[in-house]
C-alpha cells in the first residue's frame, strides 16, 4: 500500500475515532490500515488482537443514497441510472469511486469493481446475483471497498461449481478469484441488512487484505473456506452463520508477524466446519458474544490423516475474555502454537482431544469450564488456574503440564500435540478458583512441578497406571482445598506440605458415588467420588497439626452433590475409616495400589482390584448436581493413560492397618516425607 495512502486512512480514521469518542463510543486501536466507507457512518474501527476487542455493541452504519449511482437488475439486463458504471452482456463494471445502489435479480452475471485506489461502496438494495462462472461480486481494484447491506433488506450472491477465469482480471493460474465474494483490496461489510452468500465452487468471502463485518446478518454456505481475511479478519456486532468443508473464519498472512489475526467480539457466530472453526495464523481474540462452534463432525468424529479440526486454533497466542461458548470439536476445542489466556467466559466443549492446549503458557483466571468430554482437559506447558469454575471429564489426563518430549498427548482423535523439546520447565500453578475433575489417566499431571496455595480441587482418577496427582519434580501444598481420589497403583502425595494434608488408603475399591467424610472440630468435609477410588489425599486450611481428623465412607448425605464437591446438607450413617491424629506435614493412613519406587506414592500394598489403564473414558458420577442420600453410584468403566515416567526414589510412607471389608481401622499415623 502506497504511505500516502496509508497516511489519509490513518488520518481519517484517527478524525473518526475523535468524535465518536466525543459522542461517548467504545473504540480501539487499528492494527491494519482502515478508512470510513464514502457515504457510510463507520462506527468502530478494527480491534488490535494485541488488546482488548470492542466493549460494547456497536450502531449499525447508516448510509444516505442521495447522489448514488442507481444500478436495477432484471434477469439478463441491467440499467444504470448515474456515472461511474457500465453494463455489458449481464456483467456490471464500476469503474469510479462513489456509492452504487444495487437492487434486483440477475439471473448470470456479475459486478466487477476496477476503480484504482478510490474508495466504492456496493450498497446491495435488494439484491440477488447468480454468476454460473466466476465470482458474482468481484472487486478488482479500490481503495476500501465496502459492501453495505441496506436496513431491512435480504441480498445473495450464488456462483457455479467451476469458474472459467476467461475475463483478463482473472487468472486461471493464480486460481483468482476463487471467492463468491472476492476482493482484492480492504473488504468492509457493514449494514443493517441480510447477506447470504451460496458458494459452490471453493471460498465464500476472500479479502487478500484485511476483512472486516459488522452490523448484518451474514450466512455463508461454502464448499471449502468460509469467511477469510489474510491480513486480518475482524468480525463485531454482527450475526455470522457458517457451513463449510474447509476454515469457517480465518486469517493467512503468515509473512507478516504483525498481520494474520483474527479478532471477533459482540457477535452470534454459528459455525460448522469441516476443518477449523476460526483460525489464526498468529494471534487471536474473542469476547462479548455467542460462538457455537462445531469442527471435522464433532468429538465423536475421527479426522483424517492431515486434517486440523479444531475449534479456535492461533499460530501465536489466544484470548477469550468473554461470551458464551458451545464447542463440539473432533480434534483440539482452544488451540495455540503460543500461550491461551482465559479471563471470563461460560464453556460447554466436548471434544475428541484436548478441551484447551496450548504449546507455551495456558492461563486461567475466570469464567466457567464445562469440559464435557475429552482426551485431556487442559494442557499446556505451564498451567496456571488463578480463578474461574472448571469441571471436565478426559479419558487421559485431566489437567497436564508438559514439555520437552512430551508423549502424554497421543491418542485423542486428534492424535495428540507435540512440544517444541526444551527442559523441564512445566509447572501446574494453582491460586484460585474452582476445579473438579474426573480423569482416565492422571488428575493433575506435571512433568516438572505442582503449586497449590489456594482454590478448591476436587480430582478423581480411574485409570488403573495412573493417580490423581503426578508430578516429576515436587509438589508443594500451601494452601487451598485438595481431595485427590485415585483407583490406580501410582497414587502420590504432595511432597512438601505446607499446611497438613491427609493419604489414606481405604482398604478397597470404593464404588463410584460413595460419600467420604473428613471431620474434626472445626471443620466437616463431605466428597462424593465421581470414579471408583481405594486411595485418596485430602488437605484444607482449617486442618490442624495435633488435632484429631475421622474419616468415614459410605452413608448418605442430604444436600448438594455436584461433582465430587458437597454442600448444604448433613452426612450421616457412614462407616468410620480411623481416627487419626494429624502431624503439621503429612499424615499417611493404610495402604494403596503404590507400585513404590517414589518418595511421594502412598503406600506399597497389592494393586487395588478395580479398573486397569485403558485410554477410555472414564465412568463412574460426574453429573452437574442432584441432591445427595441413597447408595451409592454404580462402579466406574476403566480408563487410563501412561504411567509417570520416574521421579525421586526413596521408600514409600507406611501408615496403619487398613480395614478388613467394612470394619473400621486400626488408626495410625506417620508423616511422610
Amino acid at each position: 500500500m502506497e504511505f500516502r495512502k496509508w497516511i489519509s486512512i490513518s488520518l481519517g480514521a484517527a478524525l473518526l475515532m475523535s468524535i465518536l469518542n466525543g459522542c461517548g463510543a467504545s473504540q480501539t486501536t487499528p492494527n491494519h490500515d482502515s478508512a470510513a466507507d464514502k457515504g457510510g457512518i463507520r462506527s468502530a474501527a478494527p480491534a488490535s488482537p494485541s488488546g482488548s476487542n470492542a466493549a460494547s455493541l456497536r450502531t449499525p452504519a447508516a448510509l444516505d443514497l442521495t447522489g448514488a449511482t442507481i444500478i436495477t437488475l432484471s434477469g439478463s439486463t441491467v440499467s444504470i441510472e448515474g456515472s461511474g458504471a457500465e453494463a455489458e452482456g449481464g456483467v456490471v463494471t464500476i469503474t469510479e469511486g462513489g456509492i452504487y445502489a444495487v437492487s434486483g435479480t440477475l439471473d448470470d452475471g456479475r459486478i466487477i469493481v476496477n476503480a484504482g485506489s478510490t474508495d466504492v461502496t456496493v450498497a446491495l438494495n435488494g439484491a440477488s446475483i447468480v454468476c454460473s462462472y466466476g465470482s458474482p461480486l468481484y472487486i478488482y481494484q479500490a481503495g476500501t471497498a465496502t459492501v453495505h447491506l441496506m436496513e431491512g433488506t435480504e441480498n445473495t450472491l450464488t456462483d457455479g461449481e467451476s469458474y472459467t477465469f476467461s475475463d483478463s482480471l482473472s487468472s486461471a493460474a493464480d486460481e483468482e478469484p476463487n471467492a463468491c465474494l472476492y476482493s482484492k483490496e480492504d473488504l468492509v461489510i457493514e449494514g443493517a441488512g441480510a447477506l447470504a452468500v451460496e458458494a459452490n465452487y471453493n471460498n465464500g468471502i476472500t479479502s487478500k487484505d484485511s476483512l472486516e463485518i459488522y452490523d448484518g446478518a451474514v450466512t455463508v454456505d461454502a464448499a471449502n473456506h468460509g469467511v477469510n481475511g489474510k491480513d486480518s479478519n475482524t468480525i463485531d456486532s454482527a450475526i455470522l452463520t457458517v457451513t463449510c468443508g474447509g476454515d469457517a473464519v480465518r486469517s493467512t498472512n503468515d509473512s507478516d508477524e504483525t498481520l494474520g489475526w483474527v479478532s471477533v467480539s459482540n457477535s452470534t457466530l454459528t459455525l460448522t466446519a469441516g476443518e477449523d472453526g476460526i483460525q489464526a495464523e498468529t494471534s487471536a481474540v474473542v469476547s462479548a458474544g455467542t460462538y457455537a462452534i462445531t469442527s471435522g463432525g464433532g468429538s465423536t468424529v475421527t479426522p483424517g490423516d492431515d486434517v486440523s479440526a479444531k475449534g479456535i486454533k492461533t499460530g501465536t497466542d489466544l484470548t477469550l475474555s468473554s461470551g458464551i461458548y458451545t464447542l463440539d470439536c473432533s480434534d483440539d476445542a482452544i488451540h495455540a502454537n503460543g500461550n491461551v489466556t482465559i479471563t471470563g467466559g461460560s464453556y460447554t466443549i466436548s471434544t475428541g482431544d484436548d478441551a484447551a492446549h496450548a504449546d507455551g503458557d495456558l492461563t486461567v483466571s475466570g469464567g466457567t469450564l464445562d469440559i464435557q468430554a475429552s482426551y485431556e482437559g487442559l494442557e499446556g506447558g505451564t498451567v496456571t488456574v488463578s480463578g474461574g469454575d472448571i469441571t471436565a471429564v478426559s479419558s487421559d489426563d485431566a489437567l497436564n503440564a508438559a514439555g520437552g518430549n512430551d508423549g502424554s498427548g497421543f491418542g485423542g482423535h486428534g492424535m495428540g500435540n507435540t512440544f517444541t523439546p526444551g527442559g523441564n520447565s512445566s509447572a501446574i500453578t494453582i491460586t484460585d478458583g474452582t476445579i473438579q475433575m474426573l480423569a482416565g489417566g492422571d488428575g493433575l499431571d506435571s512433568n516438572g512441578s505442582i503449586e497449590m496455595t489456594g482454590g478448591t480441587v476436587v480430582v478423581c482418577s480411574t485409570g488403573g497406571g495412573d493417580g490423581a496427582l503426578d508430578y516429576e519434580s515436587s509438589f508443594t501444598l500451601d494452601g487451598g482445598i485438595l481431595f485427590a481420589a485415585s483407583a490406580g497403583n501410582m497414587a502420590a502425595n504432595p511432597s512438601s506440605p505446607n499446611q497438613p494434608a491427609l493419604s489414606v488408603g481405604f482398604g478397597q475399591t470404593l464404588e463410584a458415588g460413595t460419600y467420604v467424610q473428613f471431620k474434626g472440630d472445626a471443620y466437616d468435609f463431605v466428597f462424593r467420588l465421581t470414579g471408583q477410588a481405594s486411595s485418596a489425599v485430602f488437605s484444607a486450611p482449617e486442618l490442624e497439626g495435633g488435632a484429631v481428623c475421622t474419616v468415614s465412607y459410605g452413608g448418605t448425605y442430604s444436600g448438594e452433590s455436584a461433582r465430587g464437591l458437597c454442600s448444604g446438607g448433613s452426612y450421616s450413617g457412614g462407616t468410620v475409616l480411623a481416627e487419626l491424629t494429624l502431624e503439621t506435614g503429612l499424615t499417611s493412613y493404610g495402604q494403596t495400589g503404590g507400585m513404590g519406587g517414589r518418595g511421594d506414592m502412598i503406600g506399597r500394598g497389592d494393586r487395588p482390584e478395580g479398573p486397569s489403564g485403558n485410554g477410555m473414558t472414564p465412568g463412574g458420577d460426574f453429573s452437574t448436581g442432584g441432591a445427595g442420600g441413597g447408595e451409592p453410584g454404580e462402579a466406574g468403566a476403566s480408563g487410563g493413560g501412561n504411567p509417570p515416567s520416574g521421579g525421586p526414589g526413596g521408600q514409600a510412607p507406611s501408615g496403619g492397618t487398613p480395614p478388613e471389608g467394612d470394619a473400621p481401622g486400626e488408626s495410625g499415623t506417620e508423616q511422610g516425607s
